[in-house]
């Protein structure tokens, strides 16, 4: 594991707090380091390839990712399984890999078909097998069988421009591999957050709102109404105070030395 440390879709679900300062936030960043230090050994490696130096690979995005059961299709991905368990899954863009096909194998004809086939698949795994590499030596990776996976792991994206044809090379690592990398690397869980959380949510200042007073009139006299005017009023007796649209408690407005304050009833509801 020596060569890691470098390192709208409707099914989506919301990232539980309790992922925060984990562990898979650090391999996030080292696989976003990795990723980035890394993709000129791929431009070189599809250079060679191709006999072309118009192609390019630059890092997108890694980002925390939950899987959902039906978001991949089984027959386009080539997934690479880690001897210690765990499994990175790799597809690309059905455009760009053809091209990256065609240009390989050196197809005499141009493809209108956007249809993959098996040589396309193979070209695939191939780039994906150097990926894997980056994570883990060669030797710690078995090609592997396709089966769903749910849970949240890692999900990574490199944009590939060749031919004025451009695409992303896809990258997704389920919970299990990020579990044996956290192993790998030896990471410990930082301390729970939700404490700072409390305290940071607690020394959040808030609007404070109490309703004083409130009057019905009709609408002619509303319209009629003039600056300067002088509206009758009188204190509630009890004034309901909010923060937004949640009522808090009720009070009763009073004179404390020529200074209006606002006494909390007894009856106050509790605040949670």
């Amino acid at each position: 594991m020596d060569r890691f440390s470098k390192i709208s879709i409707p099914d989506f679900q919301m990232l539980s707090i309790e992922s925060l300062g984990k562990p898979i936030h650090i391999i996030r960043d080292k696989l976003d380091n990795l990723i980035s230090n890394s993709c000129n050994i791929l431009t070189y490696e599809l250079q060679n390839w191709l006999k072309s130096h118009h192609v390019k690979t630059n890092i997108n995005t890694v980002s925390l990712h939950t899987f959902a059961s039906s978001e991949m299709e089984k027959s386009l991905i080539s997934t690479f399984k880690h001897q210690s368990g765990g499994r990175i899954f790799a597809y690309i863009d059905g455009p760009v890999l053809i091209k990256l096909s065609d240009s390989f194998y050196a197809a005499k004809v141009e493809r209108n078909s956007s249809e993959l086939c098996s040589s396309d698949l193979r070209l695939q795994e191939k780039i994906g097998t150097i990926i894997a590499s980056w994570l883990a030596p060669s030797d710690m990776w078995t090609r592997g069988k396709f089966e769903p996976t749910q849970g949240t792991g890692l999900y990574a994206t490199i944009s590939i421009n060749f031919g004025g044809h451009q695409g992303l090379i896809h990258i997704k690592l389920d919970h299990v591999l990020i579990d044996t990398l956290t192993d790998e690397l030896a990471l410990q869980p930082k301390q729970s957050m939700y404490q700072p959380f409390c305290q940071s949510l607690e020394s959040t200042p808030v609007k404070l709102n109490v309703l004083l007073c409130q009057k019905r009139i009709r609408l002619s006299e509303l319209l009629s109404l003039r600056p300067k005017d002088i509206l009758p009023i009188e204190l509630l007796s009890s004034a309901p105070a909010s923060i937004g649209q949640q009522h808090l408690f009720n009070g009763t407005v009073a004179d404390n030395d020529g200074q209006l304050v606002l006494i909390l009833n007894q009856d106050k509801e509790s605040f949670k």
